[in-house]
């Protein structure tokens, strides 16, 4: 056994250099944004149904994704992750990065973190485009979305709040 001395990505550029711009902004000293949205999901709706509720660019950093919902009756299984915006075809990019199999048939007004269910912690330093797989940015905007695997057959509300950085 050893006594660690250990360094995040920030402290070692920190220590390294003396400007400290040498990080980039994303991991330290940026300013947060915080996006909204709210979808109704409705009674009839399908299995498979996206529900689209923020758009964010590739390049942001994301801190926490908090999300509220109302009860709504067997809706048990929802993913969340990333979809192309209507622009770019709508396609899903990696539906269930941040979560999966998401129970949403009890209401909650406490937010609820979905960011790292289904996402590995080692991404926290990463951006949006890294999360979804990418090797390079594609300087392109992407919708986070839920998608009900099994919707339920009531209707309500699901609201997210994402805060994110650049």
């Amino acid at each position: 056994m050893a006594v660690a001395n250990t360094k995040s990505t920030a402290i070692t550029n920190a220590d390294a250099a003396s400007d400290r711009s040498f990080t980039n902004s994303w991991l330290e000293k940026s300013p947060v944004y915080c996006s909204v949205g709210t979808v109704e999901v409705a009674a009839g709706d399908d299995d498979g149904s996206v529900y689209r509720f923020v758009r964010l660019p590739s390049s942001a950093k994301i801190l926490e994704i908090y999300r509220y919902n109302d009860a709504i009756t067997g809706g048990t299984v929802y993913d969340f992750g990333t979809y192309e915006t209507a622009a770019n075809g709508g396609a899903a990019k990696d539906a269930d990065v941040f979560a999966t199999n998401v129970d949403i048939s009890a209401g909650t007004v406490v937010p609820v973190s979905v960011l790292y269910e289904a996402l590995n912690i080692d991404k926290i330093e990463k951006r949006l485009w890294e999360m979804n797989g990418d090797t390079t940015d594609p300087r392109r905007d992407y919708d986070i979305c839920a998608t009900g695997d099994t919707v339920g057959t009531g209707a309500g509300t699901i609201s997210i709040a994402v805060y994110w950085t650049e």
